[in-house]
């Protein structure tokens, strides 16, 4: 597993998160989160905030201790806020003079002390505040008197201006003067290499204005981001946060969190970060542990990964498999990888491994019944696999020396052919009617059913005349000798000289066969 890339310096309060490069969230991801408290997983149920009351759950959500008494409170602080510009009779003022107002009476009464770290909660209890929380009380307030507004990003900071198309009134909460994010030239190097993976940019590109330019444009380059990608930079910066702590695990949820508010291109790559760095030295072990993996699988290219993809595939069927005998959890592992790649070439791969070595499992515990579907289905995803046809080959011939009844074996066989029409045209199938029919028509000629075997034998040389698969001579042989005395017994002399004699063709040297053949 690749290495996490450090960061050099930290751009905690104001580092964001890119909309251009928005993306839908991965398909067929893990849904499941770790939410900090149950008023969390509440603000998180609206995908879209559509409400005050949605807006500030959310923002309020990034602290543990948040609860339904803390929104309500920051509700009624808002509130009173309003009650104190509307008795200033700020809707009757020009644009410009309402955003005046709102930006000096916000100050006194929200904004009290800068720190970088800090969130929204805080600055709505305490006064304690950054670019971000800062930011997004002035978009909830500019929201509620409906007066036109954008947020801008910078790389390392954010800010509000108002009546973006006309009057363009710029509403800086901070200066942004502290520590600021400075990615080295791996970091971009990395970064840039993620986008042309992920089909963000062409190879072309960044050949042609190079990887600097390219970085710069579009890791956090100046932009306009919404709202609800304002509230997601409560959680990338937690992140980030946790990632310059060592705390892998930390950062991984936080940024689960922002991916699911808004999935910016950044958030997804320090994902995949966070979880290589979470899988190093892991021995997966835990079905928790092979979900990681997958997740991490499922955020890269089609094919990136795909040998190591089936690598650990084989090392997991080798653990929980052949060594546990595991099979429930090893089939729920199956799953999660199965469900993690989208490339058809690495599905194919996992399906075949799978089913080959639970039929190979069970074979050699002589479940051949059971083991012989598995093996089949092995085979629609290999049909080449010159180990995968002789397993089921000799599990046919295992079926065939311990199944008494080779009319019943013939019937199992249509009814695997049935199931699986693929199958009758394969190698293994071919080998095995070739087998059953000679098995079928020496039983009924042994049992003086001469009609019965005489119809198996037609359908045995008919499969064996079409080349396309073998059998021993003396097996055939023996097959034409039983046919010979069947007749024999039944006074039809020239047809027990007939068989015998082509049984010769396989066996000349068959005495039975041969003093049949020179009866008169």
């Amino acid at each position: 597993m690749k290495k996490l890339l450090r960061f050099p310096l930290l751009a905690l309060a104001c580092l964001t998160a890119a909309p251009v490069l928005a993306q839908t969230a991965p398909a067929n991801l893990p849904a499941n989160f770790v939410y900090a408290s149950a008023f969390e997983k509440a603000a998180f149920v609206p995908e879209t905030p559509r409400t005050e009351r949605e807006y500030l759950a959310q923002l309020l959500a990034i602290n543990p201790a948040s609860t339904d008494a803390a929104l309500q409170q920051a509700e009624t602080l808002l509130a009173d806020f309003y009650t104190q510009l509307d008795r200033e009779n700020i809707g009757a003022k020009p644009l410009a003079r309402q955003v005046r107002s709102i930006f000096e009476l916000a100050h006194q009464r929200f904004l009290t002390k800068y720190e970088d770290a800090a969130t929204f909660d805080r600055t709505v209890q305490s006064g304690v505040y950054n670019c971000v929380s800062a930011s997004a009380l002035y978009a909830l307030i500019f929201e509620h008197y409906h007066l036109p507004y954008a947020i801008r990003q910078k790389p390392t900071h954010v800010y509000l201006v108002a009546d973006p198309q006309a009057s363009n009134i710029t509403v800086e909460t901070t200066a942004p003067t502290f520590g600021y994010f400075l990615p080295d030239a791996k970091f971009k190097k990395a970064y840039v290499e993620y986008l042309v993976e992920s089909k963000l940019v062409s190879q072309s590109e960044v050949q042609q204005q190079g990887m600097e330019e390219i970085f710069k444009q579009k890791f956090q380059a100046d932009k306009t981001i919404s709202l609800p990608q304002l509230i997601s930079l409560q959680y990338y910066n937690e992140a980030v946060l946790a990632l310059q702590a060592d705390d892998s695990e930390k950062a991984y949820y936080a940024l689960r969190k922002a991916e699911k508010l808004f999935p910016a291109t950044e958030t997804k790559y320090l994902l995949t970060q966070s979880l290589a760095s979470r899988l190093q030295g892991n021995n997966y072990n835990t079905l928790a542990d092979v979900q990681l993996l997958t997740e991490f699988y499922a955020r890269q290219s089609a094919t990136k990964y795909r040998d190591e993809c089936v690598n650990a595939f084989k090392s997991i069927t080798q653990k929980f498999l052949l060594e546990r005998g595991d099979t429930a959890t090893y089939r729920t592992m199956y799953g999660t990888f199965l469900n993690s790649v989208a490339d058809t070439s690495t599905r194919n791969t996992l399906s075949y491994v799978y089913y080959m070595q639970r039929g190979r499992m069970l074979a050699m515990q002589q479940h051949s019944e059971q083991a012989f579907p598995l093996l089949l289905q092995a085979f629609s995803y290999n049909r080449v696999s010159p180990e995968l046809q002789g397993l089921i080959s000799a599990v046919v011939q295992d079926e065939i020396n311990v199944h008494r009844n080779s009319v019943g074996l013939l019937q199992r066989l249509d009814k695997y052919s049935a199931t699986y029409p693929f199958l009758r045209s394969s190698p293994p199938m071919r080998q095995a009617y070739l087998y059953s029919y000679a098995r079928a028509a020496y039983d009924a000629f042994m049992g003086n059913k001469r009609t019965e075997g005489k119809k198996y034998l037609t359908a045995f040389e008919q499969a064996y005349a079409r080349k396309d698969a073998t059998i021993d001579a003396e097996q055939v042989a023996t097959v034409y000798l039983a046919a010979s005395i069947a007749s024999g017994k039944a006074n039809d002399l020239a047809g027990a000289r007939t068989y015998a004699r082509k049984g010769l063709t396989y066996e000349p040297t068959n005495p039975e066969l041969k003093r049949i053949a020179s009866m008169n």
